[in-house]
């Protein structure tokens, strides 16, 4: 990929849509050039239920990023993730073809095999896939087998299936914003792809994703994953929760949640208050901040045993040594790394920010752009340029070197 070809990826989620265009820099790392933070508007965990409001939403988002970047957005990754996500690892077999050694056509029908081996119903498909690894004539922990000789070659898939129609209304929604789609990718393997180290991976780790409507949940085992799924439950229900208990409007309850909110009631002064203005607006009362955790800490606790559950049913849990990673606004509470680990037998748990790439402090460091750049990493490994950049018009690397010429004394 050339110096400045730039990549995108657009995260579309229940309460904010975020997009993020990047350029990959000689070294590797991508540069964050140009970021669009929008409220969500018409979706409701993760599913589309008012096309005009979602593309709206998404176009305006789109514009900031564009904006910011100076170029013309043409296509993008883009997140798609909802309870109706659930995953299966199946295995797939070919005889390799007649020849010196496997070759990518072997490859391609051993893949074929483990996909027809996924049970779909008929509202079901396919959203995402990843080889987790190859045997040749039963030797495993394979990861490039082409080349090799053997006479069978067996594939490990795992396989991400949702609901056709609910992944097609967010992929039209993109498109009528202006947007092609380049690519889908489930997002807690974006995120993962963002905040993950490679130690982490090898290791075994659980990776957590607390959004507004739904909190994503990813275990990578040997380098690759191993399970992923949606639980219906995120950060929306507990400012639900403090709007009805309080009796303040969702909005009042959101910045009381967002600016004074803690996880765990034990870490909170008993005389410390806010005052906060009631749904009815006649008047306004002093509400304890204790008592605002105590509200606060049972819902995250349920969405932690949820995870919980979620994972040792599908028989990894007990496999993730190196602990968990939190992302998502839901992971910004502080002591929320405390309570998941509480709820989750005493696992380390730290809360995960973006790696490999720079740009604006916010956007490079901040868990909540985390699937936004996952994706643009993506897209960046697949060497795909996805944006037009409009003749005679400046990037923002452009202006700030025409502003370092300017304000620079001449030799």
């Amino acid at each position: 990929m050339a110096r400045d070809a730039l990549v995108a990826g657009i995260d579309v989620g229940t309460t904010k849509i975020c997009t993020i265009i990047a350029a990959q820099q000689t070294d590797g790392r991508l540069e964050i050039v140009g970021v669009g933070l929008t409220p969500s508007a018409g979706l409701k965990r993760g599913v589309i239920v008012d096309r005009e409001d979602a593309i709206a939403a998404i176009r305006s988002s789109v514009e900031l990023a564009q904006g910011q970047a100076g170029v013309e957005l043409t296509s993008a990754w883009v997140g798609v993730t909802g309870a109706h996500i659930s995953s299966v690892n199946v295995t797939g077999r070919t005889n390799v073809a007649p020849g010196p050694a496997v070759c990518e056509e072997d490859l391609a029908r051993a893949v074929q095999s483990a996909r027809d081996a996924v049970p779909l119903p008929q509202d079901r498909e396919i959203i995402h896939e990843v080889v987790r690894g190859f045997a040749v004539d039963g030797e495993t922990g394979i990861s490039r087998p082409v080349g090799m000789s053997g006479r069978r070659l067996d594939v490990e898939l795992h396989a991400v299936t949702g609901t056709a129609s609910i992944v097609e209304n967010v992929e039209r929604c993109v498109a009528d914003a202006g947007v092609a789609v380049a690519r889908r990718a489930l997002e807690p393997i974006a995120t993962g792809t963002a905040v993950i180290t490679d130690a982490e991976r090898d290791l075994g780790v659980i990776l957590i994703d607390v959004g507004g409507g739904t909190s994503d949940v990813a275990v990578f085992l040997g380098g690759s994953i191993a399970h992923t799924s949606a639980i219906p439950v995120g950060g929306n229900h507990v400012t639900r929760d403090l709007a009805r208990l309080l009796r303040v409007s969702f909005d009042e309850a959101e910045k009381l949640k967002c600016r004074y909110g803690r996880a765990l009631p034990e870490s909170v002064n008993r005389d410390e208050s806010v005052q906060v203005q009631l749904a009815d607006g006649s008047e306004s009362e002093h509400v304890p901040l204790h008592l605002v955790a105590e509200i606060i800490e049972p819902r995250l606790e349920e969405i932690f045993s949820l995870v919980r559950g979620n994972i040792v049913r599908s028989g990894v849990y007990e496999q993730a040594s190196a602990g968990v990673v939190l992302s998502g606004g839901g992971s910004q509470l502080p002591d929320t790394a405390g309570l998941a680990s509480r709820v989750l037998d005493g696992l380390p748990v730290r809360v995960g920010s973006p790696r490999g790439v720079y740009g604006p402090i916010e956007a490079a460091s901040n868990p909540i752009y985390a699937t936004g750049i996952g994706l643009a990493i993506l897209a960046a490994r697949e060497g795909a340029t996805a944006v037009d950049r409009p003749a005679g018009r400046p990037t923002v690397l452009d202006r700030i070197r025409d502003w370092w010429e300017r304000v620079l004394p001449r030799a």
